[in-house]
């Protein structure tokens, strides 16, 4: 699923080194944010490790209370989510429909409410990109189903069936036509995936001049579930390699730029078992790799918060065994450690024999010779 606007990406930069199936000595976690096209996250894009420290944030544009939709007359606050607490004392920018609208505060009220404040609203500070727009709503009817501005998945997702001026005998709540809830309750909650995108109305009983209680049902509202994350991709230094080699794999993933302070963990698996349990780093190293670490590898994220977990395709690594038991790697040690003995002997040799000790050379040169 692709947004418009800016990618805050998440990076974790290891420090120190790591032995296999052990947790990393230190790691960090830096964001770098910047304008791209739109377009569907995916971890695929070659990002590199590093940050960049004061680099330009786009703030996110939230509600409370945290409805979409609001009655005429109704209040609400546009609360502008800058996400770094550095920036303090700044001085904000508000928009609606891309036209500058007074406000330079964090919080903007809208206080009772009326049709024309519809619309798409941004923020934006001195040192930020605008954000992207969020959507209000200011309607007369008499039933209103009431929705937050953005869902994302893992999260549960609080529907309203609002009758402003009259009370309610029986809310039904639909999804797609289907019959998801029916209580006096005016509120049902959900647990979201990204298979919970769907059409959502609500129907409400409600006192009627002919009848006792009548049916009144909402518009619709289409509720797209954002991913809070992309599939995660598995990476490896070389994916073939030779006994006592270095093996690094990585995993990569793109977070929500909405969602950046979610906290990620990731984990790691060969040929379905478990190597390296859930941790912050997104690295697993074994420092001499062996003809039994060949095998599938995969890596799984989660946001354990909200128990959003996601499975990497496969990797297949192949470790190749030296034909010589791994001597073969320390021959050209061995043979130039010997060159450098004959080239001493030699030397002594024609120093003794400068120095008149021709039987002692004799000797050490036949011993050397048998």
């Amino acid at each position: 699923m692709g947004w418009s606007g800016g990618i805050k990406l998440i990076f974790i930069l290891q420090v120190g080194g790591q032995n296999a199936g052990k947790a990393p000595l230190h790691s960090d976690i830096y964001t770098l944010s910047g304008e791209v096209a739109p377009k569907e996250l995916s971890p695929s894009d070659n990002f590199r490790d590093g940050g960049v420290a004061g680099a330009a944030v786009r703030p996110v544009v939230s509600f409370s209370p945290n409805w979409a939709t609001i009655s005429l007359h109704d209040s609400i606050t546009l609360i502008c989510n800058v996400g770094f607490t550095s920036l303090l004392n700044q001085r904000y920018s508000w928009y609606k429909d891309n036209e500058r609208i007074k406000g330079e505060e964090q919080n903007f009220r809208i206080e009772n409410a009326e049709e024309k404040d519809s619309g798409n609203y941004q923020c934006q500070t001195g040192t930020s990109e605008r954000s992207d727009p969020v959507t209000l709503n200011v309607t007369n009817d008499r039933v209103i189903l009431q929705a937050p501005p953005s869902v994302y998945e893992g999260d549960p997702l609080t529907l309203r069936c609002y009758t402003p001026n009259a009370t309610r005998k029986e809310v039904t709540f639909y999804k797609d036509n289907v019959n998801i809830s029916s209580s006096p309750n005016d509120t049902v909650t959900l647990d979201m995936s990204v298979g919970m995108t769907g059409t959502y109305r609500c129907k409400a009983l409600l006192p009627s001049e002919i009848h006792h209680y009548s049916p009144y049902t909402s518009e619709e509202i289409v509720i797209t579930i954002q991913e809070l994350f992309s599939r995660p991709e598995i990476r490896a230094n070389n994916n073939s390699l030779q006994e006592g080699d270095l093996l690094t794999i990585s995993c990569h993933t793109v977070l929500n730029p909405a969602r950046a302070n979610t906290e990620l963990q990731f984990a790691f698996y060969r040929n379905g078992h478990n190597v390296q349990g859930f941790h912050s780093s997104n690295h697993y190293t074994i420092q001499s790799a062996r003809p039994q670490d060949s095998g599938n590898y995969t890596c799984h994220t989660a946001a354990l918060s909200v128990s959003v977990t996601k499975g990497s395709k496969e990797l297949t690594i192949y470790i190749q065994a030296n034909p010589t038991g791994g001597i073969s790697k320390y021959l050209p040690y061995v043979i130039g450690g010997s060159l450098v003995a004959l080239l001493i002997l030699t030397v002594a040799c024609i120093y003794m024999y400068r120095n008149k000790a021709p039987s002692l050379l004799h000797c050490n040169w036949q011993s050397y010779r048998t």
